[in-house]
């Protein structure tokens, strides 16, 4: 009895030294962008600032499927077929905002987006299929899995061979999007370098946030806890990974949204236009004669709704100062 508790415990090792991995990317994250907040609730700001109080786009509508269905996903879990079908779409929306995230950021490389469709046509092809072939309740099996002294039930395919397939597909994936968001890191820390002739860790703080690698890192974590989980669970060692499972899924639906309003955001906030901070879908950019940027609303809205937030805070920051000299003069 106490080996087989010994070897019960030693089964939540690896998957919980994951697990803090990808709680403390998501933390750090976290500090890195908590000095933008305006309110307590930084989700509900960002969602009211960057996407309810924008003109309607294809942003807007990505981030309504993956944070709405995000919704769907968890409670469908007493479902179990509904939830094949909400977790296929979740994870196939997901990956193609990470995509065109990585098309924007290598200048809308044909090449780089050529290579990561033909990667996510097949996760795709494999996940439809996974989802189609479990479906059927001839392919579901229940277990009851006995954690000390805590019995828990499982629904899982009874072949679990295209799940395995499914999430080795998103595993590449997020290998290749991790390594090239890494490699853009990697070169525009040395162009700073190389303008600036030392090293500052605050501008590559800044420029690490950026980029959003921290994300695109936390989505091939996941990816991986979940590999990992269906390789124990045909070793018949479910016990050990099932509250890590949950918790990698939690996670996820948290930052899918998150990243959406983190690249809306620094749409909004790049008023000089320096880079193509959208997801590489937008019609055009050009410079008018008030120094606006004009962006097509395939992705975002036109230049008039972004000038209102930037003329507010114009206006927000022209009276702080007008303050500020009037006490300096009663001084």
């Amino acid at each position: 009895m106490p080996s087989d508790v010994q070897s019960t415990l030693a089964q939540f090792q690896l998957t919980d030294y994951l697990s803090l991995v990808l709680a403390t990317a998501v933390v750090y994250d976290y500090c890195l962008t908590i000095s933008k907040e305006k309110v307590v609730f930084q989700l509900t700001f960002s969602q009211l600032t960057y996407i309810w109080k924008r003109p309607w786009t294809w942003v807007s509508t990505l981030f309504l499927l993956r944070m709405k269905l995000t919704e769907c996903q968890v409670g469908s879990y007493v479902t179990y077929l509904l939830w094949g079908w909400t977790w296929t779409i979740f994870w196939t929306a997901a990956d193609m905002a990470m995509i065109l995230r990585v098309y924007a950021m290598y200048n809308r490389s044909k090449i780089i987006l050529g290579v990561l469709l033909v990667i996510y046509i097949l996760e795709v092809a494999i996940l439809l299929l996974n989802a189609s072939i479990y479906s059927d309740p001839n392919y579901i099996k229940m277990s009851i899995t006995q954690c000390l002294d805590i019995s828990i039930c499982n629904i899982m395919p009874s072949t679990p061979t295209w799940s395995i397939a499914a999430t080795t597909m998103q595993c590449i994936l997020g290998t290749v999007l991790c390594t090239l968001v890494v490699v853009k890191f990697v070169r525009g820390s040395l162009q700073m370098y190389q303008a600036t002739r030392r090293w500052e860790v605050n501008s590559y703080i800044a420029l690490l946030a950026r980029d959003g690698l921290f994300y695109f890192l936390t989505t091939l974590l996941n990816s991986l806890i979940i590999l990992l989980c269906s390789f124990q669970r045909i070793n018949g060692q479910g016990s050990g990974i099932l509250l890590t499972s949950v918790f990698a899924n939690i996670i996820q639906y948290t930052l899918t949204p998150r990243f959406v309003i983190h690249v809306r955001e620094l749409y909004v906030l790049d008023s000089q236009g320096r880079w193509d901070v959208g997801f590489g879908l937008s019609s055009g950019t050009r410079r008018n004669a008030g120094g606006l940027t004009t962006i097509g609303t395939i992705v975002f809205a036109e230049a008039a709704a972004t000038s209102s937030l930037e003329e507010g805070r114009r206006a927000t920051d022209d009276s702080g100062e007008r303050a500020e000299s009037g006490d300096t003069m009663q001084a």
